[in-house]
């Protein structure tokens, strides 16, 4: 009986190690797609103008948050399906004010814009459904499930 539960016990897989590296598959993302309008407020990036909105903005989070995960990467795809870009997350800073005093503070969420009016995608009329899928860097495939937003002329 004891050598029996003695092969089970060194069968059995070893527990997660706090000090090891978690692996990326482990690691899940969520992102959300916004449009900057001309005046810089987010707007909703459903259905946009090349004409008008400037710049679309993605906003991605890596959970579980873990200051060591590899960065956060935006794989922009045209409405051909073909990657168009690939944009790396960065922190977002907001401008906070406390007594009088200014100061910058980073959060967890990242950050890349796609510029639209004046670039490319006006000059060249590649209207129609985008799509932007979050992926973490070294990772072929997307964390978290895709977004999708429009370009209209």
């Amino acid at each position: 009986m004891s050598m029996l539960l003695l092969a089970l016990a060194l069968a059995a897989p070893a527990g997660h190690d706090s000090g090891e590296r978690r692996p990326h598959d482990e690691l899940t993302c969520s992102m959300t797609v916004h449009a900057l309008d001309d005046v810089g407020q987010l707007r909703s990036a459903h259905r946009i103008s090349a004409g008008v909105v400037p710049v679309v903005v993605f906003r991605g989070r890596v959970e579980p948050h873990d200051e060591d995960a590899p960065p956060l990467l935006f794989d922009v795809f045209n409405p051909r399906g073909q990657r168009y870009q690939v944009l790396l997350g960065m922190p977002r800073v907001l401008v906070k004010e406390r007594q009088g005093v200014r100061y910058e503070k980073a959060t967890r969420t990242l950050e890349a814009g796609l510029a639209v009016a004046g670039s490319g995608i006006a000059l060249t009329s590649m209207f129609g459904q985008w799509r932007v899928e979050p992926r973490i860097e070294g990772e072929s495939r997307s964390c978290g499930r895709p977004e999708y937003f429009t370009i209209r002329p």
